[in-house]
């Protein structure tokens, strides 16, 4: 990633409600990493290791290793020390970013260093400190068919919907709420009462058959609660359109584990199944944004599926790539960030044979069934993913490369190690480990929806990446003639790639 790095230390920013990690060295912050939490394009000249930060509008900046004055558009502002280069990472002082890099973005940004934290906000609103209380208002408004109960709120929040038995809640993620009142009913056809609790607020239906869904607006800052009725909708049997073009790209994921093999168990009762199956769904959902594709779950619900059906599932489907998910588990203490693997009978080191060894548990055999050599099975198969083995290093660092910054940990490296459910996959693959589950804190960040939708962001935009690279790899260059290779002749078998 262009001017960033994981170090042992790390501040967060706070920017519309959401929180990124921010490098730290020697009380200096990573300038690309701060660069793009608030939205700006960041390229780096590989020469003389200058950064060129612009907005969307073309707006830009300059900074390279020894900077005291800043490049900003025609002007240059002067900074209390030189910017630093520390392998390749450019870091600045914190009046760096007051000066130039805010106002470039046109945000204003307040540091706390107790809590080593930038809260911003848009230039000419007052930054709110990390924490401070959020004050809550209330209004419903009634267009039908619809209800909408609006939360104003006096800061940006962070929260989460979830829909309960008697109405959708939302829950205040990190900060206190001033509520107010404890409830308000209402005289809507839609809502009965608006209830506040602790950080939770619940919007309480006046059917039980309702149904609602919450999403954030700025400029004020405000939540905003659609209530609806579920309309069923006729059935019509109108003329049958053609077909959506099928991309030609398919990536299959697969959840590990599922059914009667729960997998890892955290402390606090957190299932592997379940966390790789929520995970699985968001991440089927954020490749296609960053890529076209047609994406495969291997299971869609809580149910038991062979290690060699999942990959066989990934070759009936002709699948460019097949990424399956998992959690990890530890009996060291500290033991958490995550891991990425990809396919070879040898192990990395002894962790990485003792996990291979526990994911390779299989359910026993049905009554009847042949019994099977699993060694020569997987020697076999590892034949047919031997083609692959360097594209499944390079996919698997870049997905190492994406999580790192998520999980906030140093490069614990890409690994490899014989997974059963890799061997016999003849595309790319490779096996990640999102986390730590014996770990109390990651147990809790992995039941989170906004980690898991991290998570899922950060292995689609590594996905997107690798295929750019690959593309890029296998465009000729311009003016060079390419000769195709000459068609196999009929009946020739050809030669496999080894």
């Amino acid at each position: 990633m262009v001017g960033s790095a994981s170090g042992q230390q790390t501040a967060s920013l706070v920017w519309r409600g959401e929180t990124f990690p921010i490098a730290v060295s020697r009380g200096d912050f990573s300038v690309g990493d701060v660069a793009r939490s608030l939205g700006l394009t960041v390229s780096r000249d590989t020469t003389t290791g200058t950064l060129t930060i612009a907005t969307k509008t073309g707006r830009q900046l300059l900074a390279g290793p020894g900077t005291v004055q800043v490049p900003v558009e025609q002007k240059a502002v002067e900074v209390s020390k030189p910017v630093r280069s520390v392998a390749g990472v450019l870091y600045a002082p914190a009046d760096f970013f007051e000066k130039a890099l805010f106002p470039l973005a046109g945000v204003t940004g307040a540091w706390d260093p107790a809590a080593r934290v930038w809260a911003i906000a848009t230039a000419g609103r007052p930054a709110v400190q990390p924490g401070a209380p959020v004050t809550v208002d209330v209004a419903v408004v009634h267009v039908d068919p619809t209800t909408q109960v609006v939360l104003r709120e006096s800061t940006t929040a962070r929260f989460e919907p979830r829909l309960v038995e008697s109405g959708l809640q939302i829950h205040w993620t990190d900060r206190k709420v001033v509520p107010p009142f404890a409830e308000r009913r209402f005289e809507d056809p839609l809502v009965a009462a608006v209830r506040f609790e602790g950080d939770t607020a619940t919007v309480v239906f006046r059917d039980p058959k309702l149904t609602a869904h919450a999403y954030p607006l700025t400029d004020p800052d405000r939540i905003v609660v659609e209530v609806a009725r579920v309309v069923e909708s006729p059935p019509i049997e109108p003329a049958a359109p053609p077909p959506p073009p099928v991309p030609a790209l398919t990536i299959v994921i697969d959840p590990g584990h599922g059914g009667a093999e729960t997998g890892a168990v955290g402390p606090d009762g957190l299932q592997e199944k379940d966390v790789t199956l929520q995970i699985a769904r968001r991440l089927a959902a954020a490749i296609p944004r960053v890529i076209s594709s047609r994406v495969v779950l291997t299971r869609d619900s809580d149910s038991a599926i062979s290690l060699d059906d999942r990959t066989s599932l990934a070759n009936h489907e002709r699948a460019g790539l097949f990424l399956s998910l998992h959690a990890n588990s530890s009996r060291a203490v500290g033991a958490h960030g995550s891991e990425t693997y990809y396919l070879s009978l040898d192990t990395s080191d002894r962790v990485s044979q003792d996990i291979a060894r526990r994911e390779n548990v299989a359910p026993a055999a049905a009554p009847g069934s042949p019994e099977a050599n699993p060694d020569l099975d997987f020697i076999l198969w590892d034949l047919a993913q031997s083609a692959h083995i360097t594209e499944s290093s390079r996919l698997a660092e870049a997905i190492q490369t994406q999580l790192n910054v998520v999980s906030r940990t140093d490069n614990r490296g890409i690994k490899q190690a014989p997974f059963r459910v890799l061997a016999g996959a003849t595309m790319p693959a490779v096996l990640v480990e999102v986390g730590f589950i014996s770990h109390p804190e990651e147990e809790k960040q992995l039941r989170s929806a906004t980690f898991q939708e991290s998570v899922a962001v950060a292995i689609a935009k590594a996905v997107g990446e690798f295929f750019t690279r690959r593309q890029l790899a296998t465009t000729p260059a311009v003016g060079l003639a390419v000769t195709p290779p000459p068609a196999p002749s009929p009946g020739a078998t050809p030669s496999p790639v080894r």
